[in-house]
């Protein structure tokens, strides 16, 4: 059963790629070089991909939740007595902490799924595929 799962999402990524391939193919130049060197970027292209989904949707994740933690607790306590009343801004946290993990979570895998696939694709291995860049989120 796991194997299947993983063959599943090979192809699935296989596919993705093959459709983007086109794209590449008409950059430009009628050069065989060109179209050479195209093809041969593919497995980089793919690798950096794959290994922008494996470590940039978990770093996305905590970042996404962080971001969400930092910026939701001191608006809800302010609501209720003051972000500088430290009880307030406890009491805040059972709430905030749950959602921004859960939100966290969900927009994380978004953005670090997006990153490794526009990013990871088009500049292989850069930080910014890995979710690691200044404005991740782009």
């Amino acid at each position: 059963m796991k194997r299947s799962r993983l063959a599943a999402m090979a192809l699935s990524l296989g596919m993705v790629l093959g459709i983007m391939s086109p794209a590449l193919a008409d950059k430009g130049g009628d050069e065989p070089m060109d179209k050479v060197v195209e093809g041969s970027l593919i497995v980089t292209r793919v690798g950096g991909v794959g290994a922008g989904l494996v470590l940039g949707c978990p770093v996305a994740t905590v970042r996404e939740t962080y971001k969400s933690y930092t910026t939701w607790t001191p608006e809800l306590a302010d609501k209720i007595g003051g972000k500088d009343c430290g009880p307030c801004m406890g009491l805040v946290s059972l709430v905030t902490l749950p959602a921004s993990i859960v939100w966290g979570g969900v927009t994380g895998v978004y953005y670090g799924s997006k990153n490794a696939f526009m990013k990871g694709f088009t500049e292989p291995f850069h930080p910014d595929s890995f979710s690691l860049g200044k404005d991740f989120e782009d």
